[in-house]
């Protein structure tokens, strides 16, 4: 496997509105060529996300205007961290450290400089009460502990003027019930799961999108009936319009039609705008989950341009926004796709990772979920025209993407 440069992702941190406030970027530890951990370092895992965020990127590619939480270890705090902007950095402090004199004095100068505290996963001892008056942001795992088992400290908390973020939050369920506890921001992959109802049937408008979405990746494709599909739509047909004529395509003219698109552009050209609009027209969805949805396929596609398959990464864009769709229509993807009939690569990419696609996808949730805690995940593809900084590039051109192009 070849050597992986320092790469970093990030987990988007969101309010009760499900609107994103700040980003964690997370550590993607180097690996050698035996699977090992090439730098096994906390405090060299620091040093290295945040030369990799402020100094190695743009940060302001990388979180936009947010916040940018970035865990810290004591020892680095000690030894004052590098000459960095407290504007756009929160400083979580690792659960695990010891808590010393020493180390409360260098917090209580870091935020007299202006910098912002996070107590990461903060469990209430004896020990860590006394950082509490140092928190800006406490942090706390509730899927480790019941968010219940806070309830009357959250209130206190509050008015000592801390903001409380509830951290792997994996079920709507959960985000509702810490909602109503008094958490002030979220973390976790809520947002990006299904709600699952059992019994629940697909609506209309559901079906009728994932039915568009089949017909546009079938081999003989009716252009006549994609046409009369999407006009059934209205507010799919305006924004596909708007979309079009917005200066995206470079267009002399003003396109006045679904047809006319067509037989401009083709529906090749257009097939991926189609998909990724239909998702916009649904119901009752963040639009933090459509830009993980557009990073995610966006990125699909720059890697899938890579592979023997490059003639058709417009499909690997699909598939990307595929793996999402059990999250916007709150079905398991084997029942979904029982629904729609896709080609059997897409399938078999969705359901089981395989094939060059499939491994393009694996990939890209990984590195978009911060999953490099095995040999297995870490492992990117057997693609010797893809290298790990190609990965890191794809993943910073598809933010910048998703940013630039989440309002069409």
């Amino acid at each position: 496997m070849q050597e992986l440069s320092n790469l970093i992702a990030r987990q988007p941190i969101c309010n009760k509105q499900l609107k994103v406030k700040a980003f964690e970027l997370l550590y993607r530890m180097q690996m050698t060529s035996e699977g090992g951990p090439l730098l096994d370092n906390p405090d060299g895992a620091t040093i290295d996300v945040l030369l990799a965020a402020f100094n190695d990127l743009c940060i302001e590619d990388v979180v936009g205007d947010k916040l940018a939480f970035i865990n810290f270890t004591s020892n680095i705090i000690l030894k004052q961290i590098p000459p960095i902007s407290h504007k756009q950095l929160v400083i979580e402090l690792l659960e695990d450290q010891e808590i010393t004199p020493q180390l409360l004095k260098a917090i209580a100068r870091l935020r007299q400089k202006g910098y912002k505290i996070a107590l990461d996963d903060f469990c209430l001892t004896k020990e860590t009460i006394s950082l509490i008056e140092y928190a800006d942001i406490i942090k706390i795992d509730v899927l480790d502990t019941p968010p219940e088992a806070w309830a009357n400290y959250i209130p206190k908390l509050k008015d000592k003027g801390i903001t409380l973020l509830a951290e792997k939050v994996e079920t709507q369920e959960m985000f509702e019930k810490c909602c109503e506890l008094g958490f002030d921001l979220f973390q976790g992959y809520f947002f990006a799961k299904p709600k699952i109802i059992a019994g629940k049937r697909i609506s209309n408008n559901e079906l009728s999108i994932l039915t568009l979405i089949a017909k546009l990746n079938v081999e003989d494709i009716d252009i006549d009936d994609i046409t009369n599909t999407i006009i059934r739509d209205p507010n799919l047909t305006y924004n596909l319009l708007r979309t079009i004529n917005s200066g995206l395509f470079g267009l002399s003219k003003e396109i006045d039609s679904i047809k006319h698109a067509i037989t401009m552009l083709g529906l090749r050209k257009l097939k991926k705008w189609i998909g990724l609009l239909a998702l916009t027209t649904l119901e009752n969805k963040p639009q933090l989950l459509i830009v993980f949805a557009m990073i995610r396929a966006k990125m699909c596609e720059i890697l899938g341009q890579k592979t023997t398959d490059r003639e058709y990464a417009d499909d690997y864009f699909t598939v990307g926004l595929l793996s999402l769709m059990d999250a916007f229509v709150n079905l398991n993807m084997d029942v979904l796709l029982e629904k729609i009939s896709l080609p059997q690569k897409m399938e078999s990419a969705l359901l089981g990772y395989e094939g060059d696609m499939g491994k393009v996808l694996r990939c890209v949730i990984n590195y978009q979920n911060g999953n490099w805690d095995s040999k297995e995940k870490i492992s990117i593809l057997d693609n010797k025209n893809i290298e790990a900084d190609d990965i890191t590039q794809a993943y910073l051109d598809s933010v910048r993407w998703a940013e630039s192009n989440k309002h069409l």
